[in-house]
């Protein structure tokens, strides 16, 4: 990147920070409000979508920055070892408000000896965009899953949801190339393969790929997304 490109940068990521700030602030003060006063069942549903919708805002943002660096010639994953299993766990935790407002429901599979290296705030958000993704579609179970070989650590995130459209699965959101009905999956996609990408080992490159889970009569009971990171 250039000098005003650097610029840019810098001030997308400032105003990104002091936005994700005053977001804490107000879930603060929210708390503070609602700890005071009694709710119905149904208000309490409607408060957990609230901070739910609002927790998307704040993570969005962060996409939002690390998909603007992606696109620099620059950019590179900070990767350290991590244990997937405690990696998995903290997603999980991250999405506490959004189990409560959608009443999801995740479930994990993973040895505790699983490992790799990766940049975690990249695979976070890369997560992220595949929970909000299932959310969207309308799915309830979300099962988050770890494996390896010689080469690779293997994420998967599957879900009970309709599954991916066919365009999607025939399209190369690798490039960007996406129709009008899946613009915002897809677009999810393309900079969530963009930061993938940076994960790199000799002539092994991260990856996503997508897929749908085939159930009872050959009929789709969900999608599935695999994160391929280099070991």
């Amino acid at each position: 990147m250039g000098n005003n490109d650097e610029l840019k940068g810098e001030l997308l990521a400032a105003s990104i920070h002091e936005i994700k700030n005053r977001l804490g602030l107000m879930f603060g003060e929210l708390d503070d409000v609602l700890s005071a006063v009694n709710l119905s069942k149904d208000q309490q549903q409607q408060v957990q979508r609230i901070k739910s919708e609002s927790q998307f805002v704040s993570n969005e943002l962060v996409r939002v920055l690390a998909s603007y660096k992606s696109l620099g010639d620059d950019f590179y994953a900070n990767v350290d070892q991590h244990f997937a299993i405690e990696f998995l766990e903290e997603v999980i935790a991250r999405h506490s408000y959004t189990v409560a407002a959608h009443n999801l429901h995740f479930t994990l599979d993973c040895n505790e000896d699983v490992s790799g290296f990766f940049d975690n705030s990249i695979l976070f958000i890369i997560l992220d965009t595949c929970i909000y993704n299932s959310i969207k579609a309308g799915a309830l179970n979300i099962k988050l899953s770890a494996t390896e070989d010689e080469q690779f650590l293997y994420l998967v995130i599957d879900d009970n949801g309709p599954g991916f459209p066919e365009e999607l699965l025939e399209g190369d959101f690798s490039q960007g190339s996406i129709s009008v009905e899946s613009q915002s999956t897809g677009l999810g996609l393309f900079f969530a393969n963009k930061l993938i990408q940076s994960h790199k080992e000799a002539d092994l490159t991260g990856s996503i790929q997508l897929s749908n889970i085939m159930g009872e009569g050959n009929k789709i009971s969900g999608a599935k997304v695999t994160l391929s990171i280099p070991l």
